[in-house]
């Protein structure tokens, strides 16, 4: 068996991992500013799309997904679209559900 993280040498530099924690540092404070201004129904959207966004940098970063096959990519993006359905379809069963709804 090969071993594959002794060829590949695609580890980031100090400068790098700074400056991606500035960027999830920019993304929070905006998350944070969002929070305390008066968007209405734009709020909770835009702070999923954001924090999609850090979800995205933090597992293709720190993660090294990036740095991975294709295929492990695609396994893991499987699996959290299949686990992100199965929350939505239990959201909507507590939403939809009579019984709970009249309480």
């Amino acid at each position: 068996m090969k071993n594959t993280h002794a060829a590949n040498n695609n580890h980031l530099t100090i400068r790098q991992y700074l400056k991606i924690g500035a960027l999830l540092t920019i993304i929070t404070v905006a998350e944070l500013i969002a929070s305390y201004i008066n968007l209405g129904f734009l709020l909770v959207p835009l702070l999923l799309i954001l924090s999609a966004v850090k979800f995205v940098i933090v597992v293709a970063y720190f993660m090294h997904l990036k740095f991975e096959d294709l295929l492990i990519s695609k396994i893991f993006a499987f699996a959290f679209v299949l686990a992100l359905c199965i929350l939505l379809a239990l959201v909507s069963l507590f939403i939809y559900d009579p019984s709970i709804a009249n309480r």
